[in-house]
């Protein structure tokens, strides 16, 4: 059992002394050091069945078989589902490190193609709800990684809880997924609405997940833009469309990704597209990308009362 008093204590004063340095960095004897920084891309879309996990699971396989050290999290901590897509068999979760029982470097698993991957657990409401004191524990074990990635994907819950705000606000990029169904369009436009109002986000990127042709993906993305433009004045960018594949449906039911079982399908030349594009628009990172800030943004509404 790790001494969790302590890890607080060592923690508020790192706080302290590192409050002066960008997100990212630490400060050697030669002065100040910039560490690499990953880019880290929250996958949300507001109502469930849209595809996120999916999209996470396949597009995370693209990136590592592009030479990317790829990492993934289970963002969804009461109803994880990430494990099962991958075909992985977790001895460990999240929860063990909330718990004490364990650290998060021992409880990140090898999935397919080299993929990493944070499990989270299922049917454990009170996880589900993570206290101050518990993203503060996650804030260290992450902190104490010496291993380096390139890309880090969350797979969020679905809706637009707090703790799905906490993900987004950490991530550098934020991936929505929609479908052509009405529902999913006004619940991908309420998603951007609170996500601006809450986290100050103004950028997304927009994935259109089950459609029956490109044409139709766009359309998608114009009357989705158009509005978000309008009424909510963020900045939507097209990343592409995923057709409507049974191979997804059996890949699911096999449990391996898309992209392995199936790599000639519609659906997996659709990912490897949207990866290529994702890597290739890489642009200017900001320093919110960080995986070390990823989990400090997650406390830092009550950052006052903690610290005070």
């Amino acid at each position: 059992m790790f001494d969790q008093a302590s890890t607080l204590r060592r923690l508020m004063q790192d706080f302290a002394a590192q409050d002066s340095l960008p997100y990212g960095g630490s400060r050697g004897a030669s002065g100040y050091e910039q560490a690499p920084i990953p880019r880290v891309l929250a996958v949300s879309g507001g109502k469930g069945g849209v595809g996120k996990t999916l999209t996470t699971a396949n597009l995370g396989l693209c990136f590592a078989r592009l030479g990317m050290r790829t990492l993934l999290i289970d963002g969804d901590l009461g109803l994880a589902n990430l494990d099962v897509v991958l075909g992985i068999h977790p001895k460990a979760t999240i929860e063990d490190v909330l718990n004490g029982e364990a650290s998060l470097k021992s409880v990140i698993v090898q999935g397919p193609g080299g993929l990493r991957v944070v499990p989270a657990m299922s049917g454990v409401l009170k996880t589900s709800e993570l206290g101050r004191m518990q993203k503060l524990l996650l804030l260290d074990s992450l902190d104490s990684l010496d291993e380096e990635f390139d890309i880090v994907l969350v797979d969020t819950p679905a809706g637009v809880s707090r703790n799905v705000q906490y993900w987004t606000a950490s991530a550098a990029e934020v991936i929505v997924i929609a479908t052509p169904e009405p529902t999913s369009l006004a619940d991908a436009y309420a998603t951007m609405k609170i996500l601006k109002e809450t986290t100050s986000e103004y950028r997304f990127k927009l994935l259109v997940n089950m459609v029956k042709s490109e044409a139709e993906g766009l359309r998608v993305f114009e009357k989705l833009s158009s509005f978000a433009d309008e009424y909510l004045k963020v900045r939507v960018e097209y990343l592409g469309a995923v057709p409507f594949d049974e191979c997804l449906r059996m890949s699911v039911r096999e449990r391996v990704p898309c992209v392995q079982k199936y790599p000639l399908s519609p659906a997996s030349q659709s990912f490897r597209n949207i990866s290529s594009q994702i890597l290739a628009t890489a642009g200017e990172i900001p320093a919110k990308g960080t995986v070390q800030f990823f989990w400090r943004r997650m406390i830092v509404s009550g950052e006052q009362e903690i610290f005070s």
